[in-house]
């Protein structure tokens, strides 16, 4: 607001606390003490915010009034709502271009530990014995490789939502177990590196991580488990060649992890995945292990360029900033552009699938204009 508005920033962000506001006390004064008066701001804000966010983003700071609201009145959480709460933080930060964002990433990372420690688990699902029979005959090669007690949860991750959408008494599709999955995959690829090498700097490891986990490399994961095979695809999606579409060998990855560790536990994932990191870690060149910018993905690159001493043209030394909006498509292919921005110039333009793969391509743009790809 203060990049859009200047020093009137303060007397527009009164507007939308006007019926919030406790007596004596000052805007400035509310927004530091409570948190709850940021998220109205940004649930409202149309300049800076609503024009500029999809819904769902703004639905995470409406959700997260209501957690605000349950703890100023002492209620108890338990380690699965706090690992939402602490979740949603990250992505409405991450939805706003953040500083913060590194700093919640690291409680998000910590409440998923301890949410490992407790090993929680979602009550079996109930399958008819006949059906259950049933996948198990058509998933028998891959369950050699995934040995799930509940094949109901394997059979759930492999599910698309276009299978779903055709198939509307199928089951639940898999984008929540997909959820689960990149939250796990984040905090077992930073305790894979960590003990990798404890002595290596977080901008070292945040560079080596995205080689472990971004969605090219999920997606060569799912290739080496044949999950491709096994997918289950709307009819349209599946004649469009969605068996061989990254984005989907990559999600459909990222939910066989979410329900794997739901069935068998966060060891069992650490006995699937390290394996396939090591591969990763191993094939990279031992100049690029210790100095791995070569592999860095596009945005990683584009910060480490424009935070550099010698980058004069950002002289506060800001981050780059991305407005990622929703710009065409349909709600099973949604269509997102993004534009990048540093030290309030605009450096690079993207479009693609996915919010974050829009950015990618942003930051590549960005990259490619400052003869750097």
């Amino acid at each position: 607001m203060q990049a859009a508005y200047g020093s009137d920033w303060m007397t527009k962000a009164a507007l939308h606390l006007q019926n919030y506001q406790k007596v004596k006390q000052s805007v400035e004064e509310r927004i530091r003490e409570d948190v709850s008066a940021l998220l109205i701001i940004i649930n409202r804000e149309n300049k800076t915010f609503k024009g500029s966010l999809m819904p769902s983003d703004l639905a995470l700071a409406q959700e997260l009034i209501g957690v605000r609201n349950l703890w100023a009145h002492q209620t108890t959480f338990s380690t699965d709502d706090a690992y939402r709460a602490v979740d949603t933080v990250s992505r409405l930060l991450k939805s706003i271009s953040s500083p913060h964002l590194k700093e919640i990433e690291k409680q998000r990372q910590e409440v998923l530990r301890l949410l490992s420690q407790d090993q929680v688990r979602h009550e079996p699902i109930s399958v008819p014995s006949a059906e259950e029979a049933q996948i198990r005959q058509r998933l028998d090669l891959l369950l050699k490789r995934l040995p799930f007690q509940n094949v109901s949860l394997l059979n759930q991750a492999l599910t698309h939502t276009s299978y779903k959408y055709e198939n509307p008494n199928t089951g639940e599709d898999n984008e929540q177990l997909e959820f689960l999955g990149d939250a796990l995959l984040t905090f077992l690829s930073g305790d894979f590196l960590y003990k990798q090498n404890s002595d290596w700097k977080e901008g070292r490891m945040t560079v080596l991580r995205s080689n472990l986990v971004d969605s090219p490399q999920l997606a060569k994961f799912a290739v080496e488990l044949s999950l491709e095979k096994w997918m289950r695809l709307g009819r349209g999606e599946d004649s469009n060649g969605g068996r061989n579409k990254p984005s989907l060998l990559s999600n459909v990855f990222e939910a066989v992890i979410g329900a794997y560790y739901l069935d068998s536990g966060v060891e069992a994932v650490r006995d699937l995945i390290y394996p396939l990191f090591e591969k990763v870690i191993y094939a990279l060149p031992s100049t690029e292990t210790a100095v791995p910018s070569i592999q860095a993905d596009a945005k990683t690159r584009l910060q480490q360029v424009v935070l550099a001493q010698s980058f004069s043209k950002n002289p506060n030394h800001c981050p780059p900033k991305y407005i990622t909006i929703r710009c065409d498509g349909t709600d099973n292919a949604p269509e997102f552009i993004s534009v990048v921005y540093v030290a309030d110039g605009e450096y690079g333009k993207g479009q693609d699938r996915s919010k974050k793969e829009a950015e990618k391509r942003a930051a590549e743009n960005a990259l490619s204009r400052l003869g750097l790809l």
